[in-house]
């Protein structure tokens, strides 16, 4: 399953920041791919003050934040993938999300990953969701019955207001296609 945290830290970043507080984030220093200044973690975590006024280039996307800041008067490149973070907190309020661990949690490589699902496991009977014709229209035509129809008369019109001064917008639909009375149709309402 994809994880909530790409979703709802920058959520709770805005939150914050539409305050007027100060968000600081809780990261797990040890985790893959973090570039944190390593003289200033304790306990495996470090807590980074992220406002516009401490930061300079901050760049949040679903895969990671970037920003660079000062430590200790030097300037660091920071770079804290989603999945290692571990809480985003208003530091005036204390008011903030906590993110345990999750054991199916997927995270995108990128914000451009839209395939940040993980693709379904041999064997697995789960699959994504596939579209398909399906066969049906009120009139039971064919595509072969449809295909040299004439236009439709006036009285065919599905116009909310028939009385309407003007000519169309759009030209009238064409017939469904598809057999079988009495199946699945679509119907174009103006």
């Amino acid at each position: 399953m994809l994880s909530k945290r790409p979703y709802l830290v920058p959520a709770f970043y805005d939150w914050i920041l539409d305050q007027g507080h100060t968000p600081h984030l809780v990261v797990d220093a040890d985790a893959e791919e973090v570039m944190v200044p390593t003289q200033f973690v304790e306990d495996g975590h470090i807590q980074l003050n992220i406002s516009p006024s401490a930061v300079r280039d901050f760049h949040m996307d679903r895969a990671g934040i970037s920003f660079e800041a000062r430590f200790g008067g030097q300037p660091e490149r920071v770079f804290v993938p989603m999945h290692a973070v571990r809480a985003i907190v208003d530091r005036d309020s204390g008011q903030g999300a906590t993110f345990p661990d999750e054991p199916e949690e997927t995270f995108p490589q990128s914000d451009d990953d839209r395939e940040g699902t993980p693709a379904p496991k041999s064997g697995s009977s789960k699959s994504r969701p596939q579209l398909r014709a399906v066969p049906g229209g009120e009139d039971g035509a064919t595509d072969k019955d449809t295909a040299g129809s004439s236009p439709r008369r006036a009285d065919d019109r599905t116009d909310a207001d028939p009385g309407a001064d003007g000519p169309d917008d759009d030209p009238p639909p064409s017939p469904p296609s598809g057999g079988g009375k009495g199946g699945p149709s679509l119907r174009v309402v103006k």
